[in-house]
């Protein structure tokens, strides 16, 4: 009888035992599970961030680039205007040239002629007393002998693209005193080389129709 409970006391300390350590091993266990969760947390945490980081870092050279681009654009754009213009204004300058070489007969051979070297100038009738029907059939090179001054050259007229109009004449009047202005289109008016830097004005009417002309002021441009 003792050696029985003998035994059934040893088989009840082994189970013990082995209870104890099955269960020291599923707290190992769960430690060991607890332990990695958390370290693939983290680690699920740290790629995140990096994510973020990352496509923060992207945005910032999308906007960059937009940006850069943009500038780019408007400075190309800008020079393309720049050019566009200047070529207009050279565009505008080849026409007054070419319809003043028209206007002085010899357009082969022109040269440029400024403003100033017109402005000023002497205006004469070919013919002063009844003027010139068919004027402009003939080229005149030089101011003739018979002519008679009855004016001079207020001022160049162009359209707003650049194109050569006409001249504004002064005549009649004595010291701006009483005198008119009437506007000559381009056909109506020949320019006369009177040395290498000025020009006189040939014109077909005489004094007497120019003073019949409308009179023009700053309310006849508009």
């Amino acid at each position: 009888m003792t050696r029985l409970m003998t035994s059934a006391l040893a088989l009840t300390m082994v189970a013990g035992t082995a209870f104890a350590q099955e269960s020291d091993d599923n707290m190992d266990d769960a430690a060991q599970n607890a332990e990695q969760a958390v370290e693939n947390a983290g680690e699920a945490t740290e790629n995140a961030a990096e994510d973020a980081a990352q496509a923060t870092e992207n945005a910032a050279e999308d906007t960059a680039q937009a940006t850069e681009n943009a500038a780019e654009d408007a400075a190309q754009a800008t020079e393309n205007a720049a050019e566009n213009t200047e070529q207009a204004a050279e565009n505008a300058g080849d026409e007054i040239s070419e319809e003043t070489a028209e206007m002085t007969g010899n357009a082969e051979d022109a040269q440029l002629i400024r403003t100033r070297d017109i402005t000023d100038g002497p205006v004469y009738s070919v013919n002063s007393e009844e003027g010139v029907e068919n004027f402009g059939a003939e080229t005149y090179e030089e101011v003739g002998s018979d002519w008679n001054q009855i004016g001079t050259i207020e001022d160049v007229v162009l359209t707003r693209s650049g194109e050569f109009r006409g001249l504004v004449i002064e005549v009649g009047g004595f010291l701006d005193l009483g005198d008119k202005h009437v506007f000559l289109e381009i056909d109506d008016v020949q320019l006369v080389p009177v040395d290498d830097r000025s020009y006189a004005l040939a014109i077909g009417q005489s004094e007497e129709q120019l003073e019949e002309m409308e009179g023009v002021d700053e309310g006849f441009w508009n």
